[in-house]
């Protein structure tokens, strides 16, 4: 599978993110967040239904790291967002799954435990280009 439209388009996303919301990430966390949109560019699957249930069958750092993706696509675009919880609760189980991602990792990821303590940044990224998405969305219905 050729990977570079992908990975070209997640870099776009992320470059118009950090534009409108007026926040700039250093490398290595912009790196992350565009690869993490291109990992997930055509699955259908995701995010999960119930992100919550997904925790309890977790057991790798990359099952971890899977929820923390889910809850930051959430947090930061309100898809299949739950109606009864929080504001805040994508938000403090994306932190937490990174957390435990890096925790599960040998030796500890340095870059999830920075993913979760910056979890609130990257959403905002994310958040920064949602209008832009939903106007290309209604396009699309309306032609």
């Amino acid at each position: 599978m050729n990977w570079q439209p992908f990975i070209r388009a997640s870099w776009e996303i992320v470059m118009e993110g950090e534009s409108r919301s007026r926040l700039f990430l250093d490398d290595e966390l912009e790196a992350y967040l565009v690869y993490m949109v291109a990992r997930n560019f055509r699955n259908r699957d995701f995010p999960p239904d119930v992100i919550c249930l997904e925790f309890n069958r977790a057991k790798t750092a990359d099952d971890f790291r899977q929820i923390g993706d889910s809850c930051l696509f959430v947090d930061a675009w309100e898809v299949r967002r739950a109606k009864l919880v929080d504001d805040d609760y994508y938000e403090k189980l994306g932190q937490a799954a990174y957390a435990y991602a890096a925790n599960a990792s040998r030796p500890i990821d340095e870059l999830f435990n920075r993913i979760a303590r910056e979890f609130t940044q990257l959403s905002r990224v994310l958040a920064g280009v949602k209008p832009a998405l939903a106007s290309v969305r209604s396009s699309r219905l309306a032609g």
